[in-house]
């Protein structure tokens, strides 16, 4: 038996010029045949064909190849290596695919837990068995053509059902709130309320005491978009027969919610695929899709493993939920954030105090900057001023009358004011006109003027809240500025 396994030695060897392998320095340890540093099934193949006869090895490749070291590479390394395999902790290659559905679903998968229900298939027979409890016939059948028996000759199948109940991810959408205080918040149908007899008042103001513009009668449905509450004492903005108003909030009744939502679109992602001592455990994270994916209330997470590289006597999901996306998905990216910054800096909570910071001797220095308006945009300008600044609170912004236009429109946007910078046209002391921006500000149907620049440069208030035609200051619009 010696002389054998000398001959063997000796004739594969010989043998090696032949090899359809490179010639290379392999690391000398057991069971890694390719010298790539792991022990997979990628040296099992390499170990059974040279068995069989298909190929030959290097004499390097010999070495690591005799696992039970008997100095012969037989079947009997074969089954030690196939064992060295199993007791070495490593990822699998895999290929992910998640599928969404809506329909096919049955009660059990409704009851199924979403850290549930994870299992590995290796025939059409355990796919059947596997599915059958949470989809329907058809669905089942869809998936037996498409994961058929040519399949699982080459490929092990991984499966999560998971169903999502619909209501439990609808969430509150973005809060608007308008220059009265209002918000959307209490947005619904509504009909007059229970002590109603007479008729409901549409009020001109906000008050119990303003002027009725109109009346809506006992049991009539209307829209409320937006109020300050729902008391006696608060109002809400309403529309009835053309009449647009307010009414008592106190003596309303919501028939039904069109307060803004959405709805997140959950979905599950196959982040890995590990094995470790006979156990492989797929790692799926819990997330929401993007807004442009229909809301499904199942899904049917897979992960693809190549047969040979599967070694495992039973397989695991672990699912874990994100709130990255999540918080992605909701937060609502400001659309001034300098703006909002310097705000929050100053603690700016109204117009008028939006529109001092604006354009105070003692916060603004003005500077000549762009004439061209046909090279301004809101933001350009605004940013201008803004970053002069340089994030400290007392420090002088810097621009001409567009820039500080433009910063304060775009706080006023974010106060919730309709605001626009405007191009137009000035009187001049030598007489004529040139030209100036300002701010327009659209409220109940009327535009009034803000000019920051103007209040600057005549050293007092008069440039808040202007009218056009203002005979002190008869200023000449052109065009908005975006």
């Amino acid at each position: 038996m010696n002389n054998k396994k000398l001959l063997s030695f000796v004739l594969s060897a010989a043998m090696a010029a032949t090899s359809i392998f490179p010639a290379t320095v392999y690391a000398a340890v057991s069971g890694d045949i390719n010298g790539d540093g792991a022990i997979t099934s990628a040296d099992l193949d390499i170990l059974q064909g040279y068995v069989l006869g298909k190929h030959d090895i290097t004499q390097e490749q010999f070495k690591v190849a005799d696992i039970n070291a008997d100095q012969v590479v037989d079947v009997y390394d074969v089954t030690a290596l196939r064992k060295k395999i199993l007791a070495t902790d490593r990822t699998l290659s895999f290929k992910s695919v998640t599928d969404r559905m809506n329909d096919g679903i049955t009660d059990a998968l409704k009851k199924l837990d979403l850290q549930a229900g994870g299992t590995v298939v290796k025939s059409t027979a355990e796919l059947k068995t596997a599915l059958s409890l949470y989809f329907s016939e058809t669905v089942v059948n869809n998936y037996l053509k498409k994961y058929d028996d040519n399949f699982f000759k080459e490929s092990v199948l991984l499966v999560k059902p998971a169903y999502f109940d619909p209501a439990k991810f609808t969430k509150n959408g973005t809060l608007t709130k308008i220059s009265c205080g209002c918000d959307n918040s209490y947005a619904g149908l509504y009909t007059t309320g229970p002590t109603v007899d007479q008729g409901l008042n549409i009020r001109k103001e906000h008050t119990a005491g303003s002027a009725a513009l109109g009346l809506i009668p006992p049991g009539a449905k209307f829209n409320i978009t937006y109020a300050n509450g729902t008391k006696d004492g608060n109002f809400g903005h309403v529309t009835y027969n053309g009449v647009s108003g307010y009414v008592n909030m106190g003596y309303v009744t919501k028939l039904s919610s069109t307060a803004p939502t959405y709805v997140a679109v959950p979905d599950i992602k196959v982040d890995s695929v590990k094995y470790s001592k006979g156990t492989v455990t797929v790692s799926a994270t819990e997330y929401n899709a993007s807004s442009n994916v229909s809301f499904a209330a199942a899904v049917l997470a897979q992960a693809v493993v190549p047969k040979k590289d599967y070694y495992a006597s039973k397989a695991q999901w672990t699912v874990t939920t994100t709130s990255t996306t999540t918080t992605t998905t909701t937060t609502t990216t400001c659309a001034y954030p300098l703006a909002k910054a310097r705000m929050d800096q100053k603690n700016i909570k109204t117009l008028k105090e939006a529109f001092v910071d604006c354009s105070s001797s003692d916060t603004v220095t003005y500077v000549e900057w762009e004439k061209d308006a046909s090279k301004i945009s809101l933001t350009k300008a605004a940013d201008y001023g803004f970053n002069t600044r340089n994030g400290k609170p007392e420090a002088k912004a810097q621009g001409n009358c567009y820039v500080l236009a433009a910063m304060f429109c775009e706080m006023a946007r974010l106060l919730g004011y309709d605001a626009h910078l405007i191009n137009g046209r000035c009187p001049l002391r030598a007489g004529g006109y040139g030209p100036h921006g300002w701010v327009e500000i659209i409220e109940n149907g009327t535009a009034y003027v803000y000019d920051p620049d103007y209040t600057l440069e005549s050293k007092g208030d008069n440039g808040f809240r202007l009218t056009y035609g203002h005979t002190v200051w008869p200023i000449q619009k052109i065009s908005e500025i975006k």
